[in-house]
């Protein structure tokens, strides 16, 4: 596509940008940091910003875990539980729902997957949906780099709302996600749906559960290029038949990990599959089995499980396995099946290379050889 010859092949960071360090250059702690996270820089943020999204597509950037970037045909970009955070030490008495399903006084969520934007270099935003309050979804990074640089609105859920009021967000800039409402913004419109998260409704002090509505929400985004629904970190529920009878939709996002005995927080594969026939989705990306090393299992094992569980019980359903920082169009890319990086081939030139220029100087050395005999 042309428009992506306007997009800079620098990330503006480090050796990539020319204000590298020098061999006789002091390094300390700080310039090690600055040089090397994110470790994308601000490449996948050029991109985004300078890709023109073909009219009647929507994009989508996977950026790890659970979070991702949507742009529309208008341009208009949105964060969904944009996650900029390390690792996580959670534990029962600061109200974790894992922590309480199995008994853990505490838990470890050691990160995998890289940063690969710079939530500081978007420069401009024009929403930030959040689906549930846990760390790595209403993320303190996150929201503070929209917070400072741009004036996007922050969409989130009931009890998410009350942790962006605690991280010093004005009430002018919180819009609460209330399960039935919606919002129209540049190039689409997004409906406020149910949400099965079940540990996201025990994340409360106390033994009382919350209600969905209150915990968690779903962000249906309406576009020109379908409709694609974010489901945070949901469970399996056959309510969803509801959003099935409601809405045509075209792409499900949703967690699949591993779960250890004594305690569920991601859906399995089967899980996955399920939920995908139940909202009648006729494309299915999985997320969040990538980024914590507790609930990750093998990666490659999850993944490959739930297409062929897919293609036994939905076979005339998509199941797009993406990689961590990939762009994806919908519908343009709905059958690529495994998400491949660019090989950078578009930047080889034979013609020009050391080899050929070596081959043309040996063949002419032939040529006058031979004519010499």
């Amino acid at each position: 596509m042309a428009t992506e010859n306007k997009i800079p092949k620098y990330d503006g960071r480090g050796i990539i940008s020319g204000t590298y360090v020098t061999a006789n250059q002091d390094v300390d702690r700080h310039q090690w940091l600055e040089d090397c996270y994110p470790e994308w820089g601000t490449f996948l943020n050029n991109e985004i910003e300078n890709f023109e999204v073909p009219k009647g597509q929507v994009g989508l950037w996977w950026c790890g875990g659970p979070s991702w970037v949507l742009k529309t045909d208008e341009g208009g970009i949105y964060w969904i539980d944009q996650y900029c955070g390390p690792s996580l030490y959670t534990e029962a008495v600061g109200n974790c729902g894992v922590c309480k399903q199995s008994g853990a006084k505490s838990i470890n969520w050691l990160r995998l997957n890289p940063q690969v934007i710079d939530p500081w270099q978007f420069k401009h935003l024009d929403g930030a949906f959040i689906t549930h309050m846990h760390q790595d979804h209403c993320d303190l990074y996150a929201v503070k780099a929209a917070l400072k640089t741009t004036d996007a609105p922050f969409y989130a859920s009931p009890m998410a709302c009350k942790k962006l009021k605690g991280f010093e967000v004005p009430d002018s800039r919180i819009h609460m996600a209330k399960v039935g409402e919606s919002v129209q913004l540049k190039g689409c419109t997004v409906d406020f749906c149910i949400c099965f998260d079940d540990t996201a409704i025990r994340t409360t002090d106390g033994d009382e559960m919350l209600p969905y509505e209150e915990a968690c929400v779903s962000f249906l985004f309406k576009t020109s290029g379908g409709n694609i629904l974010f489901l945070g970190d949901t469970w399996y529920n056959d309510g969803y038949l509801e959003i099935a009878n409601k809405y045509n939709v075209d792409v499900a996002i949703f967690d699949m990990g591993f779960n250890a005995p004594g305690a569920t927080d991601k859906m399995t594969p089967y899980d996955c599959a399920r939920l995908g026939q139940t909202l009648k989705a006729k494309c299915l990306i999985p997320d969040h089995y990538d980024n914590w090393a507790n609930c990750a299992g093998d990666p490659s094992m999850l993944t490959r499980e739930l297409e062929y569980i897919a293609h036994d019980i939905i076979p005339d359903t998509k199941v797009v396995i993406m990689a961590c920082g990939g762009r994806f169009l919908y519908p343009q890319d709905q059958n690529i099946g495994r998400y491949r990086y660019p090989d950078g081939s578009e930047d080889y030139h034979y013609d020009q290379s050391e080899m050929c220029r070596k081959l043309q100087a040996q063949h002419q050395r032939f040529v006058e050889k031979m004519k010499g005999e």
